[in-house]
């Protein structure tokens, strides 16, 4: 009991020092993090806009939950009870001896790969991050309903659907068919509009660039290869603690050495997945050309352009690996609790830039105003400054931008303007009506005014997908129902 104690006390500990932000009211409003708590019913945000549906079904799911409870109530909730579940899987995934298991504990909930994510505001990664443990052991446990389950919250953003497809596949015993047919399933509000953009032209990036931008990045003191090994290395230096800059994440690289000493419990499938996230992740920073090539030839691999992502391959082998430490190596497991604290020991105050904005976003009678039609903002782009924050425009959220989805990195062009947008501007700066209505667009807008309105009217928002991806668990407890009728059929209880 006491031992137990300790655990929930440790774990409560470890998820209030990264979620303690979400316990604030207001807007969250941080870089890729922009979640409203009222967002549109638009099309961008049920993934038929202008972009690739990078954010469906996640805003799609908030835009329809909106209608009964603030968005950011709902977001809030997923992050504290993805974190907690995070600590359970660890705990599940654990030799449950004291050190191993904290150390599991620590890294499944505090790791520098979520809070960097976190920091760079994805906060749907993140939940997918905190629950592939849980999947993880749910699976090697033959828990196939809560594999399933957990695989649909993964979901909500799309590398999610993908590593907890993966992990849930490899890890399964059995229904290994229905897992791939439900994963499907949740891929659906992104996979479809993705495959139609693909086929009628959607944005151009410019590939090398982006391999460039985009590949892991060396932190202080350990170089690429050491920062990836410690679950480090985003590609964005200013979405790190401070004290990675200070050379802390020497630190990893004791957590790395802490989990080979516990390499030999855990299941080979797992190290496998280890193995492979590393693999890509590296390759992708040796060798750009590379990625540039699958970027410009293989269809959705731009999922994979940030490749350090494929770190959260990892996490289950990692986070098992140190909660089977032997008892007998107690120093190993002391080393592995101290170096998991220490590889961020400034998680928490980092993390405070991503408590909640009481700052307005959007004017509400301007959307009023636009009512639902496809509106061309002169002056606002990709990104915005809202109470001193670089964020996505909170207009892309609650109106049908024409958007452009033009993004620099460091001075260089990654992704380079929509065609809609561009054939838009260019039909604005020649005072073509005709040539706007035949965009579709229905009202443009400058200083936060309508300065033109056309013909157009508001057109239907494509929410089917996104409907389905809702009753998608429904569709799984009948499926879990049909296997046990089976099971049951096939091993008939002898009286």
């Amino acid at each position: 009991m006491r031992i137990r104690l300790i655990f929930c006390a440790f774990s409560a500990a470890a998820v209030a020092a990264v979620v303690w932000p979400f316990l604030f009211g207001g807007q969250l409003a941080w870089r890729d993090m922009l979640v409203l708590d009222s967002p549109g019913m638009t099309a961008t945000n049920f993934g038929g806009g202008d972009l690739f549906a990078r954010n469906a079904p996640q805003d799609g799911v908030l835009a329809i939950i909106a209608k009964l409870v603030p968005a950011t109530w709902v977001v809030k909730a997923l992050m504290v009870a993805s974190a907690i579940g995070a600590a359970a899987g660890a705990w599940w995934l654990s030799n449950k001896e004291l050190l191993p298991t904290l150390a599991a504990i620590g890294l499944a909930v505090a790791n520098p790969f979520v809070i960097e994510r976190l920091m760079q505001g994805q906060w749907s990664l993140v939940i997918a991050a905190w629950l592939l443990p849980l999947i993880a052991a749910a699976a090697l446990h033959g828990v196939t309903l809560l594999v399933w389950l957990l695989m649909f919250v993964a979901s909500l953003t799309p590398t999610g659907a993908l590593v907890g497809l993966i992990v849930a596949v490899v890890c399964l015993r059995k229904h290994r068919l229905l897992t791939l047919a439900l994963g499907a399933l949740y891929t659906a509000p992104w996979a479809i509009p993705g495959v139609i953009a693909t086929f009628r032209g959607g944005q151009e990036m410019n590939a090398q660039a982006a391999a460039e931008a985009f590949a892991p990045r060396a932190e202080e003191a350990v170089g690429t290869v050491g920062a990836l090994l410690g679950l480090g290395g985003i590609w964005n230096a200013d979405a790190v603690p401070e004290s990675r800059h200070l050379g802390f994440a020497l630190f990893g690289l004791g957590v790395f050495a802490c989990v080979l000493v516990g390499a030999r419990f855990v299941p080979r499938r797992l190290l496998v997945l280890a193995g492979v996230g590393l693999a890509i992740a590296t390759l992708a920073w040796l060798w750009p050309t590379g990625m540039a090539w699958a970027l410009e030839h293989i269809p959705g691999a731009g999922l994979v352009r940030d490749s350090q992502k494929l770190l959260l391959l990892a996490l289950p082998g990692y986070v098992m690996a140190l909660g089977h430490i032997p008892a007998r190596h107690t120093v190993a497991a002391a080393l592995a609790l101290g170096c998991v604290i220490l590889q961020t020991p400034d998680a928490a105050s980092s993390l405070s830039v991503l408590r909640g904005t009481q700052a307005p976003l959007v004017d509400n009678n301007l959307v009023a105003e636009i009512n639902e039609r496809d509106v061309l903002f002169i002056d606002r782009h990709t990104l915005a400054d809202i109470d001193g924050r670089l964020v996505v425009d909170p207009y892309s959220k609650v109106v049908n931008k024409v958007e452009s989805g033009s993004l620099s990195v460091d001075g260089t062009l990654v992704d380079l303007p929509s065609p809609r947008w561009q054939a838009a501007m260019q039909a604005w700066e020649d005072n073509d009506r005709t040539a706007l209505e035949d965009l579709g667009i229905g009202v443009v807008v400058e200083d936060e005014k309508i300065i033109a309105e056309t013909s157009v009217t508001p057109h239907s928002v494509p929410w089917i997908l996104t409907s389905l991806w809702l009753l998608s668990p429904a569709i799984a407890g009948l499926a879990y129902a049909g296997v046990l009728r089976n099971e049951r059929r096939s091993n008939p209880t002898k009286i």
